[in-house]
């Protein structure tokens, strides 16, 4: 009777768990693009210039969440990419930044940075919607993740790929690492033997569909039933175009859609319409230039990073009697001595709240965050907080106020911090999905969670946020 009793309570559940779920087939091939530094205006402006089969095909037969925003800030390339493949912030998946401040050497040293394999995923601190499909299909799973910028293409790729490519910067042309499979580099020293190409003279977003493209029919991608899983990062960013900032933004969406429509075609016409689902997003950041803001008597200065430190380390100096308390700086970070304060059991709070006490009395200081207060979660904001990882973010945050620059005197590095917010949409299309526009303010950390949904798998280990709605 018991048997009975259980089998009708799973029969019972699995019908409420199909009902649940949206009425969507289950996608051969998964295509995760993310756009650097896309935004919605900029999309909405040169809509003119668009064909049926880029930006205007996603947005009008598919999903699209217009109001996409991270859960963190700031942001960069290196967190965004991320937190998309993971489906967690900073604080959990242990990537805040392109860069931080080695805590061994106290040098910068890369997110992407292995000392075995110079470059690997090996920081990214939980697993990633790639790993996951690779442990829920016994490894059968192909997962390569393809971008101009190195560090995209690894931190998406995650620690399982079965391959992972981007363009070398000295060499201009396309590379992997030893940390891959050794297959990886195996077909791409064939693929670089291929007649007639050249990378260098390619417009990186058209050398990186391309290869994308490449990419799936050499390595047979969603061709059976075991979903397969295609990172490509492209980018909306015109930092080389002409000196006129409205046509370089035309010519860039212009050809971005055209390079979107091409590999959406293409990738339909390999895998079929009905078997792949392509989830769009974007970065959420934008690489300000150092605007002239005193010519138009807008409020600005700039921080100096390095003398600010400098002057931390005398007036530490002054109440502790400890020469060098500032181990370095990095952007608008410090990193505190810790080992020398605990050798002379000196309470490292007591240090950080005399080091805010100092700082924000500097000109053009907004605000000073500490690591207790943020390990503490002690009244700061929760975007903050989840950018924050107490293993590599320095003790001290600086945030400077709007239209402020930061600049270190000695490396010769200039930011400007971005303060406004930049809109941007998540796209879900194709597999069966219905058309649909949802206003609801969503977060980028859902798209993992939401690609695990469709493939029937658990979502990655750091995630704790569901699905994103269909309808």
């Amino acid at each position: 009777m018991n048997k009975y009793i259980t089998l009708f309570a799973l029969a019972t559940l699995a019908n409420i768990e199909c009902k649940a779920q949206p009425n969507v087939a289950v996608p051969r091939l998964v295509v995760g693009i993310t756009v650097d530094q896309l935004n919605s205006d900029d999309m909405e402006q040169f809509a003119a210039l668009y064909g049926n089969g880029g930006f205007k095909k996603l947005l009008r037969e598919g999903v699209v969440y217009e109001n996409a925003q991270y859960d963190f800030a700031p942001i960069n390339l290196a967190s965004a990419t991320t937190a998309i493949a993971t489906g967690a912030s900073p604080v959990d998946n242990g990537i805040t930044a392109e860069r931080w401040v080695s805590r061994e050497t106290l040098r910068p040293v890369g997110c992407t940075f292995d000392k075995k394999f110079f470059v690997s995923p090996n920081n990214v601190k939980s697993s990633t919607i790639g790993d996951e499909m690779k442990m829920a299909s016994n490894g059968n799973a192909l997962v390569f993740s393809v971008a101009a910028n190195q560090d995209a293409a690894v931190l998406q790729g995650g620690h399982a790929a079965d391959g992972v490519f981007w363009i070398d910067e000295a060499t201009k042309n396309w590379k992997t690492s030893a940390f891959y499979p050794r297959s990886a580099q195996t077909w791409l020293d064939t693929y670089l033997r291929m007649p007639g190409l050249d990378v260098a003279k390619k417009n990186p977003n058209q050398a990186t569909c391309q290869f994308a493209l490449d990419c799936i029919s050499d390595h047979v991608m969603g061709r059976d039933a075991q979903a397969d899983l295609l990172f490509v990062t492209l980018s909306a960013s015109n930092a080389t175009a002409e000196s006129n900032p409205l046509l370089a933004r035309e010519n860039t969406y212009r050809e971005l859609d055209k390079n979107l429509s091409d590999l959406i075609q293409n990738i339909e016409q390999k895998v079929g319409k009905e078997n792949v689902l392509f989830v769009l997003t974007a970065t959420g950041r934008s690489e300000s230039n150092i605007q002239n803001y005193a010519k138009y008597n807008v409020p600005t200065g700039t921080f100096y990073i390095n003398r600010t430190a400098n002057l931390l380390n005398m007036y530490l100096n002054a109440i502790y009697g400890i020469n060098r308390l500032v181990d370095g700086v990095l952007n608008n970070e410090i990193y505190i001595n810790k080992t020398i304060l605990e050798q002379k059991r000196i309470n490292i709070s007591e240090v950080l709240r005399h080091a805010r006490e100092f700082l924000v009395q500097i000109s053009g200081v907004k605000e000073v965050y500490t690591a207790d207060q943020l390990l503490l979660d002690n009244g700061v904001s929760s975007k903050v907080r989840n950018a924050f990882n107490h293993a590599v973010s320095g003790d001290i945050i600086v945030k400077v106020a709007p239209g402020w620059k930061i600049y270190n005197e000695e490396t010769k590095e200039e930011q400007l911090p971005a303060t406004a917010s930049l809109p941007f949409p998540i796209i879900i299309y194709g597999a069966g999905v219905k058309p649909n526009t949802i206003s609801t303010p969503v977060t980028t950390n859902r798209i993992a969670p939401t690609i695990a949904r469709f493939i029937r798998i658990r979502a990655p280990n750091a995630c704790v946020v569901p699905p994103l709605p269909l309808k």
